[in-house]
């Protein structure tokens, strides 16, 4: 059976399968009298016990919610596939045709395949070819190549967890992931020592990312022009540094992250040349 993908709403048109999931969701594992008396006390909803029952029954039928003994929970597996979904909206309604509600962007230009934005810091950059990145892999249901080239690796200095999770589930989707990276520095050997520990394949001290920094995926490839201020700002930040310890975030993040400039990305859809830079950055690891 198909996990229902209800999501659940508190406000005048609530019903009892909203209010069971609210209240779970908070609060976990319950008996059926429990969840009964917590609809009535805590939002006032007049029911009877047969119909929260019911309720309860239905929802897990739908697999909303498990049962272990006489106590219900709501259902990871749902729980999972509620995020899912979500997650991937998420990613269409950033990406998709909604370059004007995109923090950041100062200029848009698109002519067929061709794609060119303008933003005004590097934070917003990055976040547009996050959301991006998982609208197209999250979507297309295949198994993907990811490759990248950077002068230097920083992102889980900065954002540790969530490039982590991110990471993760694109190698349990089997996903590979290549990262060539110009730097050498201490930090930038944390990094992909970072990296490589999960299951990705990452080399330093790779001469690639001499004007410009790229990611392929798919039919896409992108390309970064960073102005030459922040990454020698990166590199002098960098070359102080021996350990993570050594790298003050907020400053940095104030300094090269978030300074307002102007960055320009230019995504182009060709098959046959992001075929041709997968392959001649994977050569690099045989």
């Amino acid at each position: 059976m198909a996990v229902s993908i209800t999501i659940p709403q508190i406000g005048e048109k609530s019903n009892a399968k909203d209010y069971i999931i609210s209240i779970l969701s908070h609060e976990w594992p319950l008996n059926p009298k429990q969840i009964h008396n917590r609809i009535k006390s805590k939002y006032g909803y007049d029911i009877t016990y047969q119909a929260t029952y019911k309720t309860i029954k239905e929802l897990f039928c739908q697999e909303v919610i498990s049962k272990k003994g006489a106590l219900y929970e709501l259902n990871l597996k749902w729980i999972k596939e509620v995020h899912r979904y979500t997650e991937m909206v998420e990613s269409n309604y950033y990406t998709k045709n909604r370059l004007n509600l995109i923090d950041g962007i100062k200029d848009a230009k698109s002519n067929g395949d061709l794609t060119v934005l303008t933003f005004e810091n590097y934070f917003d950059v990055e976040k547009y070819l996050y959301y991006m990145q998982k609208h197209y892999i999250l979507s297309s249901g295949k198994k993907e190549i990811v490759v990248s080239h950077h002068k230097n690796e920083w992102r889980p200095v900065f954002y540790l967890r969530a490039e982590y999770n991110w990471v993760k589930k694109l190698r349990e989707m089997e996903n590979e992931i290549y990262v060539l990276c110009s730097g050498s520095t201490a930090i930038d050997k944390w990094c992909s020592g970072f990296y490589n520990k999960i299951g990705c394949n990452v080399k330093t001290g790779v001469n690639v990312a001499e004007t410009n920094e790229l990611m392929v995926f798919g039919d896409y490839i992108v390309q970064i022009y960073v102005p030459e201020e922040i990454h020698k700002k990166i590199n002098e930040t960098y070359s102080n540094a021996q350990k993570i310890e050594d790298v003050q975030i907020d400053k940095t993040f104030e300094e090269i992250f978030g300074k307002i400039t102007e960055i320009k990305v230019i995504i182009n859809k060709d098959a046959k040349m992001a075929e041709e830079l997968k392959n001649k950055t994977m050569n690099y690891f045989k």
